[in-house]
């Protein structure tokens, strides 16, 4: 293949390249042949000292164990830790240890507060006693103080709503008797009004009838009319109205029109 290439680039260039001509054997040497039946060459090897010296780190370090210096790992501030470290030191939380259950049939017990290291202010021990009678009949007697109350404020309840009811019940009642009063008041009125009516178109003359409406009896009589300045005098028709009336059927117009 270095002849190929030897070749190739010695006639192609020839020409071109007489002062100036390319060394192919050492770029031939650079570049190796590379055949499926050939070895691949290796990689130049670098020495290991020149390679520590060069950048400090090597794969062969994986294989040595850490030393001591390696693993150690400075902190700014080393000295006030160490310092609060011991100003402070750790505090042991004692460790209590736990009662044993009770056996099968035993009396249980209520569980008793523990004391700790860090409360304030000592526990002192529950003991569970018995109420006195005193204040066992005290409960039972506000129990049926309050079970009489609760009675009566039901009991009282329940009147004031019957109260309520029969209220209610008695208003219809007299609205019904009153509406029905006042319905029978306004027929019998009006029977009377009308049987009134009829009696007075039938008696006497027109003009007893006009006197009897305007309750005109003499000139005497007062009606209702306008006083003042600018209203007319009724005298001489009241005048009128009474001798019409005193003529009784001879008076024009008395039988009606």
């Amino acid at each position: 293949m270095n002849d190929f290439l030897d070749s190739d680039f010695t006639s192609s260039f020839q020409g071109n390249n007489n002062g100036d001509e390319i060394d192919f054997d050492r770029a031939a040497s650079a570049f190796p042949d590379i055949s499926l039946d050939g070895d691949i060459p290796s990689a130049p090897s670098i020495p290991a000292g020149r390679s520590n010296a060069s950048s400090g780190f090597s794969f062969d370090d994986f294989d040595d164990p850490l030393s001591d210096k390696d693993t150690t790992v400075r902190v700014t501030g080393d000295d006030e830790i160490d310092k609060f470290e011991s100003e402070f030191p750790d505090i042991d939380v004692p460790q209590y240890a736990t009662p044993q259950q009770p056996a099968y049939n035993a009396a249980t017990f209520a569980p008793q507060p523990q004391s700790s290291a860090f409360s304030s202010t000592p526990i002192l021990t529950q003991t569970i006693e018995d109420e006195p009678q005193v204040i066992r009949d005290w409960r039972e007697k506000q129990q049926a103080e309050i079970t009489a109350r609760d009675e009566a404020s039901k009991a009282r309840r329940q009147e004031t709503i019957d109260k309520a009811e029969r209220a209610i019940e008695e208003f219809y009642e007299n609205y019904a008797k009153k509406k029905e009063r006042s319905i029978r008041d306004n027929k019998n009125s009006e029977s009377e009004y009308l049987a009134e009516l009829q009696g007075s178109l039938s008696a006497g003359t027109t003009w007893d009838r006009i006197c009897n409406l305007v309750e005109l009896q003499n000139s005497q009589s007062k009606t209702i009319a306008r006083t003042g300045a600018g209203t007319t005098d009724l005298s001489r028709f009241k005048e009128v109205l009474l001798r019409l009336k005193r003529e009784g059927d001879a008076a024009p117009g008395a039988a009606g029109y």
